[in-house]
Order: structure tokens, then sequence, then C-alpha cells
């Protein structure tokens, strides 16, 4: 704030041409004066930078700086404070502040005034940045350069929402402590044992309490491990619950940075219907398969998800997406496919490793900021592959940036099968020895059995559970050592 004197006097002499209310700022100012402790109604809603009249952004800020010193506010201490500034510059600075405090009993509630004073403000922040808009987008030659101008009025369209209807960050133990119960309580009620999310998978379910609010989850594996195909069975499961009525259930956002929305589409339809992904792409579909897609496509319609496939995303138009989705939608659940490739703001794509910081910091701000899970999906290094043991590992992210330090909860995904066939079609064992028998022997038997290992936790215990993975549709299911594997012909 550039400090302008600005008198009594000069204040009739501002413009009119924008929105302001130079009594409302008095009034409010006056109320202050009067009671201090109603600062504490403002605390979050109204900035200094919120008033018109410089000299009222002044006292503003000085009323708070006394009052967060513990010292009263009044039109003498206030003087005292703005002294040695250019609003004292012609001593008419006391007899104005001694005006509004003597008539702040005209002022009214202070909620209201401020309310009054931060419209304002917003209006004349609209009109600036359409005039901003208006120069930047006739500069703005190059499709990179357009899209930023979008993404920068997108993040300040945002903000502008969001100045004023801060809620302070500080909250009493005992506030804390009740939300904690109600949830343990409701979990208690419906017998379901969660206090989050549902993902539908019990094992997972029953070791996190569901995917809990303000998470972010990283769930990483080599490719054809089937992380996207577990991302999306979750993202269906959690919007089915919903529109059952079923404990867990939430409205879904998914962001596909890889696959285009038909596609994830086609691999629900595939799940939801029991019919292989290869079939509805090729048509070759007999009576019952097509009367089964009819039917899972009818029931998937209500589904509370929403698709975001546009590709190369940067985290800041991510964030403003999200934000739209949660206040659309009210989604309690995101799910982002995948990390690597989104992009961050542009401050450090010279370095990818920063850069990628600076998007797993970016999504854990968004779990934060909508308060739901976040699901990341991440891919690993080639690294994996050339170790013994291809389990993956915390160490493996580690040179991924900051993930496995922003990230709540990291999920690794391992299949045996996958290794297991790669060697035996590579020809490493021969046909009939020893090494080759064992091999399918063993095959055979983790078929299908894929490992979510829960390499961390912050909330909790960490663990392995085991998935059965059907590759024709894609789908997971909770495991079973009674499970029947059906490897169906492709």
């Amino acid at each position: 704030m550039s400090e302008t004197a600005v008198t009594t006097t000069d204040i009739t002499a501002l413009t009119v041409q924008v929105p302001h209310s130079v009594a409302a700022e008095q009034a409010l100012l006056g109320a202050l004066m009067v009671n201090n402790r109603l600062y504490d109604d403002l605390q979050g809603t109204l900035l200094a930078e919120h008033f018109y009249v410089p000299l009222h952004a002044a006292v503003f800020e000085a009323i708070e700086k006394l009052i967060n010193r513990g010292r009263e506010a009044n039109p003498i201490t206030l003087r005292e404070g703005l002294r040695h500034t250019p609003f004292d510059a012609d001593n008419a600075l006391f007899p104005h502040l001694t005006s509004m405090f003597e008539n702040a009993g005209l002022g009214g509630d202070v909620k209201s005034l401020a309310e009054v004073i931060h419209t304002a403000y917003l209006q004349r922040q609209l009109i600036g940045l359409s005039d901003n808009l208006k120069q930047q987008a006739g500069t703005a030659s190059e499709a990179t350069s357009v899209r930023e101008v979008l993404d920068a009025v997108s993040g300040e369209l945002f903000r502008l929402a969001e100045t004023g209807n801060a809620t302070s960050t500080v909250r009493g133990l005992r506030d804390s402590l009740r939300e904690v119960i109600e949830r343990a309580e409701a979990a208690k009620k419906d017998g379901s044992g969660l206090t989050g999310v549902a993902t539908n998978f019990a094992d997972l379910d029953n070791l996190l309490g569901g995917l809990q609010r303000s998470d972010m989850i990283i769930l990483a594996a080599r490719p054809s491990m089937g992380k996207t195909a577990l991302a999306i069975n979750i993202a269906q499961n959690v919007a089915t619950k919903l529109v059952r009525g079923e404990p867990g259930g939430a409205a879904v956002g998914v962001f596909s940075l890889e696959m285009g929305a038909d596609q994830i589409t086609q691999r629900m339809l595939s799940s939801a219907a029991n019919v292989s992904a290869n079939q509805i792409a090729s048509g070759h579909l007999n009576d019952a398969d097509f009367g089964r897609l009819v039917a899972a496509a009818g029931e998937m319609a209500e589904l509370p998800l929403y698709i975001d496939d546009t590709p190369g995303l940067s985290i800041n138009a991510m964030r403003a997406r999200a934000r739209r989705m949660k206040r659309q939608y009210g989604i309690g659940l995101l799910i982002v496919d995948y990390l690597q490739l989104m992009s961050g703001s542009g401050r450090s794509s010279d370095n990818r490793v920063q850069e990628v910081s600076e998007i797993s910091q970016g999504l854990k701000h968004i779990a934060r900021e909508l308060n739901i899970p976040v699901i990341a999906l991440s891919q690993l290094s080639r690294g994996v592959e050339s170790r013994d043991n291809k389990r993956p590992q915390l160490a493996d992210l580690r040179e991924s940036g900051s993930i496995e330090q922003d990230a709540d909860l990291v999920w690794f995904l391992y299949r045996e099968e996958y290794y297991l066939s790669r060697q035996l079609g590579a020809g490493d064992a021969l046909d009939g020895d020893k090494k080759a028998l064992e091999m399918k022997d063993r095959l055979e038997k983790v078929r299908g059995i894929t490992e979510l290992i829960i390499s961390k936790n912050r909330k909790g215990p960490t663990d392995t559970v085991r998935l059965l993975f059907h590759p024709q549709t894609t789908t997971f299911h909770s495991f079973s050592p009674r499970s029947d594997y059906h490897h169906e012909a492709a």
C-alpha cells in the first residue's frame, strides 16, 4: 500500500468512477475504535487492501497492529501510530479520527459494513482485471502465451472469489476433538468402520478406515502393473456407493492426462458389464454381451463422476479446475493420472526434479484446500527392473523430487505374474527344464494376484494388501484364497 497523503478534504475529491463507499469505510473504522472486540468478527474477511481510501486502509492496518499487540486502538493511539507518516502531514488526521469515533453509533453492524467494503473492492478488482485481460489478450500471439493468460486469469478470479471468505486456520483442541469423535460415531452407527471415502476393497478399507480428507495419496508402479485400472476402479466404486446411499460414497473428479474420457468410460463399462474391453472395441458381441453393456451403461449414467481429459495441464490450471469441480459438483475424491504428465508453473522448467516437486506440493495443497483425498498416479523409473527383487520401495521415489515427503500415503503395485510371464516369453528358461517347470508352476499360483504395498502411512500402519486382477475387463477385486480366477481368452 503506498502512503499517499489523503485528508478529509481530499476524500471528497477521489474519483467516483469506480465502486466504493467512503461512508461504510468511515462507519466501520469508527465502530472498531469504539469497541475493539468487534475486530474479532472481521479476521480473515477484511484486509487493509480492500479499502478504497488510502487513509482508511492505513487506519485499519494501524488498528490491527495495536489490537494484535494487546493495546487499545482509539483516536489518540492511532494518531500516535500514524504521526510520522504522510497521512498526518497537515495535522488533519486526529480531527478525522475523532469524527469517525463520535459518529460510530450510526455505523450499524460491522459484518454488514465489511461486506459492502469488500464487494466494492471485488468490483474494482474485476474492472482492473478486465482491462488487463484486454491488453494481455491483444499481445498474446502464441498458443502457449494465450494459455498462460487463461491460467493467470483463472487463478486471479479464484483468489478474488476466496478473499474475504477465509476462515481462521487456528482451531481449538475442543473443535478438533469433536470432529474426530463425530466421524468415529458415524462409522460406529452405520457399522462400516469407515471414517473416510470407501474404495470398496475390504482389506484396504479395514486397514485405512477409508481414504481420509486432505490426504495426498501416491499410487506408483512400473508400466503394465495396473495403476490406472485400480484408480478407475476406485473412482467407480466410490461414485456407486454415493448413488446407492452406502457409507463412504462421494462424487469423484478425474484428471486424465494420458487417456481420453472415452477410453476411461470404455474401461468402466467393461468392468461394470463384465465384458472384455477387446470385445467392446472390436464389436464382437453376442446378444447377451450387448444386453449387459446397455444395462450397465444405464446404471453408470447416474454416477457422479466427472472427467477432465485435457492433456499437459499445469499444476495451476489443475488447481483452478479442481476448485471448480468442488464448487459445481461437490467432489469428495480427486484422481490424477498421472503426475509426470503435468507441468509446473514454468519457474523451474529447466530442472525437472524441482518441477516435479512443485507439482507434488501443488497436489498436496489441493487436497488440503478442498479437504478431500487426492490420489495421484506416478511412474517409477527403470531402476526397479535392474533388481532381482522388483517390488517397488520408497527409495524408488527419492529421485523424483519431494513426492515421498509430500505424500501422506504411498502405495506401490506389484504383479509377480507380469515378470514371470515376461521371463518365460523371453526364453530365460527352456521348455522342459526344471527352472521352466518351476516358473510355470509359480505363474499359475500367482496368476491375477496383485500386491498393493502401502509403504508410507502418516496416520497408521503400513502393510501389503492383496487384490485379484482380471486383465480382460481391467478390474480389481478383493482377494480371497478361495477366489476362482478364470483366465478368459482375449
